[in-house]
């Protein structure tokens, strides 16, 4: 099964905002809400998982009561329902990662996991599903997409981290086992991959292009 995995659970303290980051309103639309449609779309895509934590209630309580997402649990698969949401510490992305990797080994170890951070709303299930594609055509398990810095200083958005000239954009596909896996690299010159998020500035950049 290939499922989606959205990352929703951090304090996302850089945007500066008294709404948690999933929540915050581009265009007068939760943030998550972009990326939630997209994931609907795709046609590879079978599930969807938000992530969330103590560091963000109201972004479950958004998930429960607007969206009326379910707790996941042992009925997941099995279940006609699509929309999950799973807790976790939100203590970091590592240590939220192991705990969703354990959850899901614990019942199967053949599953596909897109992992998609919460604050990417221009990802759409075209593009999602050509790094799907992409993955299902070779034969690592694991997969990280980057973007060249070219693409970022093209936009003129920032970045925070970059090796041999591309940055990690967001999105990476893990088997079901809470294991150090083999991975393979995408590099994709994509604009809507660059657009995290996590800045008023990168906001206001955000909103052009909705």
């Amino acid at each position: 099964m290939i499922i989606a995995l959205v990352m929703a659970g951090g304090k996302g303290l850089r945007l500066k905002s008294d709404i948690e980051k999933p929540l915050y309103p581009l265009n007068d639309k939760p943030l998550m809400s972009y990326v939630l449609d997209n994931i609907n779309e795709s046609e590879l895509i079978e599930k969807t998982v938000v992530a969330v934590s103590p560091n963000a209630p109201n972004t479950k309580e958004f998930l429960i009561n607007d969206l009326h997402f379910s707790s996941f649990d042992s009925s997941f698969y099995d279940s006609d329902k699509n929309n999950y949401y799973l807790d976790t510490l939100g203590k970091g992305f590592v240590e939220d990662l192991s705990k969703i990797l354990e959850v899901f080994e614990s019942r199967s170890k053949d599953d596909i996991l897109i992992f998609i951070n919460a604050d990417l709303p221009l990802v759409s299930a075209d593009i999602l599903d050509e790094i799907l594609n992409y993955y299902l055509s070779q034969d690592k398990p694991a997969l990280s997409v980057s973007v060249p810095v070219e693409i970022f200083d093209e936009y003129g958005v920032n970045y925070s981290y970059e090796f041999n000239g591309n940055v990690p954009s967001g999105i990476n596909i893990l088997r079901s086992e809470n294991v150090v896996q083999d991975e393979q690299l995408l590099i994709i010159s994509r604009y809507e991959l660059i657009f995290n998020v996590n800045t008023i500035e990168t906001a206001i950049l955000t909103n052009k292009f909705l």
